[in-house]
């Protein structure tokens, strides 16, 4: 066998292992789960943290270092933070991979209090998976921590 052939049969023994390798790998992780961060379009900075769960729930923790709902001060300062937890469903919008549902939004007062928006709140998130980014329902860009 001369030195070509070997070469050939080498190389094609290497791509139908990677072939098998990658068909018969583990399925895809969930592209949602993980640890975002963004800025709010008030400025603020938040972070999402999103789990995975049963039948295409997800459970998640948000919270908004600063939310202008909760309060701003005489100089336009954020006086509190805002949370929210809850289940989010997986679904398929026009192609792209989205979570949704509603929750209740709280200001981090002493006791919490819900916040003043509308309750319980709409949380919607639109995955990009050529960016690895998150997109939510105000057009804030969630990046992975």
């Amino acid at each position: 066998m001369n030195k070509s052939t070997r070469y050939l049969i080498t190389v094609v023994s290497l791509v139908l292992m990677l072939a098998a390798a990658f068909s018969t790998g583990a399925a895809a992780p969930n592209p949602f789960i993980g640890v975002w961060e963004s800025t709010d379009t008030d400025g603020s900075h938040q972070i999402l943290t999103i789990g995975g769960g049963p039948m295409g729930s997800h459970h998640f923790r948000y919270y908004d270092y600063g939310a202008s709902v909760c309060g701003l001060g005489p100089g336009g300062e954020f006086l509190f933070a805002a949370s929210a937890r809850g289940v989010l469903t997986e679904d398929t919008q026009d192609g792209y991979a989205i979570l949704h549902g509603v929750t209740q939004v709280y200001c981090q007062t002493a006791p919490p209090s819900p916040a003043p928006v509308p309750s319980p709140s709409q949380f919607a998130y639109t995955y990009d998976p050529i960016f690895d980014t998150l997109t939510d329902i105000w057009g804030v860009e969630w990046t992975r921590l």
